[in-house]
């Protein structure tokens, strides 16, 4: 006989009373002095045999799924005495389950085939689910380990059940983020060229400028008195420390608040296009062209802002033409000879070094001055260590409420955090911060092991701090302050090109732009690791 779907949802408990009435009615049958018949007592008879195949065989049933999950599992008693373990587990650790049930745990850990730290006693011990790293004897190899206790009617332990899956390296838990991030980014179709803001739309769910540091409350005090004008604003920093946000800040609070706001991701749109894209074309301009023309980016934000975010990488062509609309604050389309008034605020914003480019010649000096009437330069987010708490919890609390989730951090956690470069700043908390809601909200705390693995680190807090002077092995008067800081330097550079095979990766790890990277390569003679001089 085959358990029905409507069966499959309730508990034992509920079977075992509707076995209980059965039973009643035909009890009361047989005392009620009438003259009762086998028909009579047959359909009850019935449905008590149906409900007890229904507990019987769910019983043998849950015993068929845990061993037939890929995880390891192992159940314990409150004493930590062995009651089961699934055949994933016999496969994993090389014992028979026939060696382990009613054995205690600990003669197991003794045995030196599994986790040297068990997670059994910590959910013992504090009654709650728990979710960490754990490791064997002599293996660097993580396994990524959850317990969670069951608990009778009056609160206390009965079972105990613990799983673990094992991770290949670290970089697993990494590789398992990034694909997450990923997916976050096609999901908000994330990195478009251009996105419109206008007076109908306010900018709803974008961050808020988050910060009391010194750095922060500088910025904020910048944007408040810089709103209201029409000055250029170029915003600089590295990538992922908010440049937009601060953009945004400057159009919430200007007096072109309820025009359009009309943001340029300049390197996303390519060389040939970006000229027709950013001041438009007339008709017959080109081949392929509409034939009505079309307005430029420029004229769409009219009366309103516009942010070139990238300026960095906008080609030369297209920075002479950008040059001539900031002095004459007018545009001529492609292909046309009428200027076209304008009245437009303009932000720029870069993660790139703009004088580098100048020198290297391919960034206009003359462009560069008539943005930096008002620079707002953006700190990394390890030299404002103070403000990620606040970000922390900015984006708990925002991600707890988009995905009806909770997570909290403990002070571990947070202490790991604040110790970490984050070479993705701002952008890298943020979706740290949504993976951990997303991921493990239904654990009270996360272990630090889980979030180093995230981070992909695997050294102390400690081991994190900047390089310093007395690393050099000079003693005070050998070197002078500049001749120490240089040898530093290339002491650390010299240690990043043997870990990376190319120059975007050792400027993310060291946080700096590429074209600064190749600037201090030639000044010290090195070269990345696989590279001819």
């Amino acid at each position: 006989m085959q358990k029905n779907t409507k069966d499959s949802f309730r508990t034992d408990r509920e079977i075992m009373q509707d076995i209980g009435n059965s039973i009643s009615v035909i009890m009361d049958r047989l005392n009620s002095g009438d003259t009762v018949s086998k028909d009579d007592l047959l359909p009850e008879l019935q449905r008590a045999k149906e409900q007890i195949h229904i507990v019987t065989t769910a019983s043998i049933n849950y015993q068929i799924v845990v061993d037939h999950l890929d995880e390891n599992v192992m159940i314990t008693d409150s004493d930590q005495t062995i009651l089961y373990v699934n055949p994933s587990f016999e496969h994993s650790f090389n014992i028979s389950r026939h060696e382990l049930i009613g054995s205690p745990l600990s003669s197991l850990v003794a045995s030196g085939r599994y986790f040297t730290n068990p997670i059994v006693s910590e959910v013992i011990r504090d009654k709650r689910r728990i979710m960490r790293l754990a490791f064997l004897p002599n293996n660097e190899r993580p396994s990524i380990a959850v317990g969670f206790p069951i608990f009778d009617a009056e609160g206390k332990i009965l079972y105990v059940v613990s799983t673990d899956r094992s991770l290949s390296s670290f970089s697993d838990l990494r590789d398992h983020f990034n694909s997450f991030v990923s997916s976050l980014r096609s999901i908000h179709q994330m990195g478009s060229a251009v996105k419109v803001y206008d007076s109908a739309k306010m900018i709803a769910g974008e961050d808020p400028m988050i910060g009391s540091s010194p750095q922060m409350k500088q910025i904020q005090y910048l944007v408040e008195k810089v709103s209201d004008t029409d000055a250029p604003v170029l915003i600089t920093g590295e990538s992922g420390t908010g440049k937009e946000l601060v953009a945004n800040a400057i159009y919430n609070s200007s007096k072109r608040k309820n025009k359009p706001f009309i943001k340029v991701n300049c390197s996303s749109i390519p060389a040939t296009l970006i000229e027709s894209e950013l001041f438009g074309y007339e008709k017959g301009a080109f081949s392929g062209a509409s034939t009505s023309g079309k307005k430029g980016l420029f004229e769409a934000a009219n009366e309103g802002t516009i942010l070139l975010d990238e300026i960095g990488d906008m080609p030369l062509e297209a920075q002479a033409k950008l040059l001539r609309v900031l002095q004459n604050n007018e545009v001529t389309r492609v292909g046309g000879t009428r200027p076209i008034k304008l009245n437009i605020r303009v932000i720029a914003s870069t993660n790139s070094d703009l004088k580098a480019k100048i020198q290297e010649g391919t960034f206009r000096k003359d462009l560069y001055y008539r943005l930096h009437i008002i620079p707002i330069s953006i700190p990394p987010l390890r030299e404002r260590q103070d403000d990620i708490a606040l970000l922390c919890d900015h984006f708990i609390r925002m991600f707890s409420e988009q995905y009806h989730r909770s997570f909290s951090m403990t002070d571990e956690n947070l202490e790991l955090l604040t110790s970490y470069s984050w070479p993705g700043n701002i952008r890298e908390l943020r979706n740290i911060m949504e993976y951990l809601v997303v991921c493990c909200s239904d654990f009270p705390y996360v272990d630090n092991s889980l979030l180093k693995g995230i981070l992909d680190i695997e050294e102390d807090p400690e081991d994190l701090s900047p390089v310093s002077v007395s690393d050099t092995n000079e003693t005070a008067g050998e070197l002078t302050l500049g001749e120490a800081v240089a040898k530093c330097e290339r002491d650390l550079l010299k240690s990043t090109m043997q870990k990376v095979s190319s120059m975007k990766e050792a400027s993310l790890l060291l946080g700096v732009d590429t074209s600064t990277i190749s600037r201090k390569l030639k000044q010290y003679g090195l070269t990345i690791k696989g590279e001819e001089a």
